[in-house]
């Protein structure tokens, strides 16, 4: 007779499984992105409050999620808990380490927006968490910061060491400024300074972020670097020097960090751990506010980009950003496919890779001296197709995605995201370097080792698998490739935090 203790061992297995079986099936849905972060349901946007702390890495918006590696998520409960009557707009989140509020030392304190309607006052206000950092209490002496503007919102804090003090960079965003506070307690704020109207500024500046890196790698060259969301769908950035009460940028030109259509409202994780990690690692909201609303997925609107290492870069036309994968993405890989050697004239499908799912990661060598336009036809099937290519007379790379998505029915979606988008790139020789990402409903690319990044939602019907070569005008050659299916981040609850 079995014992009592195997039938419990025996049980407790079954319910593990059962549960497993829950997850991959709640995280299965037609369009459910396997690799990026999507909340079990409801709404997702603009990544807020992302800190590293007590080896965590924490990510608002304003629901929560943690992290171990960047690629795992765990969601916890709802955070905020606070009055009604007005909405939790964008933010950040420090940690208080010298207890400078006097909520307790070592608080975590989310400064965010509030906002009731747009012909309301916008203001700033605080709710901390003294204990587990997964409850947040709403400060009643809020709001911390009302300047009696309906166009204020957004505000990124960090402590600025030479100052002693805690920044502010809020959002005016009719103004197309971004407005400098300081305050030496989180509840009492001073106006420094104001930034804008500067670069492109056609519509609102939203969610705005300030940091420093390295130039070349350099630890003594440093830039400051202040990006800023301009609705709907940009990312725009300005190089300069920050002196602890206004940001001076080198130059007024306009520098976007992503080309595509759906990459907006990046913000940066501030090591509240210490220098235990000397990367500066931001991500955005895959989405677009012209039919973000409007996206066919069922679970609910919206999902996080990839994680990506940024870092400065001297190229003949001046410093610019640069993106990169985070590392802790390769974990997901499975066995790699080597793809031989292609010469294409037309369109022809990929040799050795067709992948089952669209889970995988691409990285190629495209020569295209001989054509006038190459690249590739990724989710091909049922007479639609994804085209990222290159055209040597404009000198661009351009993604195609006027006929890619099977949710042509409503039309408040489709019209605004049947577009075709371009990205300045100059070729060495001809060579064009391509690592992608392509996930059920999305899509990123980076080009010649991240100086330029196109991001964009693509929502295929679940049969468009394929992926095909195309060269015209003459003959493309794939050089060499790698491809790797790419694991679900919902299949191994055990690697999860």
């Amino acid at each position: 007779m079995m014992n009592m203790k195997f039938k419990q061992w025996i049980l407790i297995g079954w319910l593990l499984c059962m549960i497993n079986t829950g997850i991959r099936a709640q995280y299965n849905e037609k369009y459910r992105p396997q690799f990026h972060f999507s909340p079990a349901k409801g709404w997702v946007g603009d990544p807020d409050g992302l800190i590293y702390y007590k080896k965590q890495y924490h990510l608002f918006w304003w629901g929560h999620a943690v992290s171990n590696d960047l690629v795992h998520w765990k969601e916890l409960p709802y955070p905020m808990q606070g009055p009604d009557g007005f909405h939790y707009f964008s933010g950040s989140m420090v940690v208080d380490h010298a207890n400078t509020a006097g909520f307790g030392k070592k608080s975590l304190v989310a400064v965010y927006t509030m906002h009731t309607t747009d012909d309301q006052p916008e203001a700033q206000a605080l709710s901390y968490s003294s204990n587990d950092g997964q409850s947040f209490q709403f400060y009643p002496g809020n709001p911390v910061l009302d300047i009696k503007s309906n166009s204020f919102r957004d505000p990124q804090v960090f402590w600025h060491t030479p100052s002693a003090s805690w920044i502010m960079a809020a959002a005016r965003p009719h103004l197309h400024q971004v407005s400098f506070y300081r305050s030496v307690d989180l509840k009492h704020w001073e106006h420094l300074s104001d930034f804008g109207p500067a670069g492109s500024y056609t519509n609102d500046w939203e969610v705005p972020d300030l940091f420093q890196l390295p130039v070349d790698g350099d630890s003594t060259k440093k830039k400051w670097v202040l990006s800023i969301g301009q609705g709907p769908n940009r990312m725009q950035y300005f190089l300069g020097r920050f002196d602890g009460r206004q940001f001076i940028a080198d130059s007024n030109d306009v520098h976007w960090a992503d080309y595509g259509t759906d990459f907006y409202a990046a913000r940066s994780w501030r090591n509240e751990d210490g220098a235990l990690d000397e990367r500066t690692v931001w991500l955005g909201w895959m989405s677009n506010w012209s039919y973000a609303r409007y996206v066919p997925s069922s679970w609910g609107k919206g999902f996080e980009s990839i994680p990506r290492t940024i870092s400065l870069k001297t190229f003949p036309d001046g410093i610019r950003l640069v993106q990169h994968p985070v590392d802790e993405l390769k974990t997901l890989r499975r066995e790699p496919t080597l793809l031989p050697h292609q010469r294409c004239s037309g369109v022809q499908p990929l040799s050795g890779f067709q992948p089952e799912r669209n889970t995988y990661e691409l990285e190629c060598t495209l020569h295209l001296k001989q054509s006038m336009k190459a690249g590739l036809h990724l989710l091909v099937g049922d007479n639609r197709k994804l085209v990222i290519g290159y055209d040597i007379q404009k000198k661009q790379l351009y993604i195609d995605r006027t006929h890619c998505t099977d949710a042509v029915n409503d039309s408040l979606f489709y019209r605004p995201f049947a577009v075709t988008m371009q990205a300045p790139l100059l070729l060495s020789g001809g060579e064009l370097r391509l690592h992608i990402f392509v996930d059920q409903s999305s899509v990123e690319v980076f080009a010649n080792d991240g100086e330029r990044v196109m991001s964009v939602l693509t929502y295929p019907g679940e049969e468009q698998k394929g992926i095909e070569l195309f060269s015209e005008g003459g003959v493309a050659e794939l050089m060499r490739g790698t491809a790797w299916v790419l694991t679900s981040i919902h299949s191994s609850p055990n690697t999860k935090p």
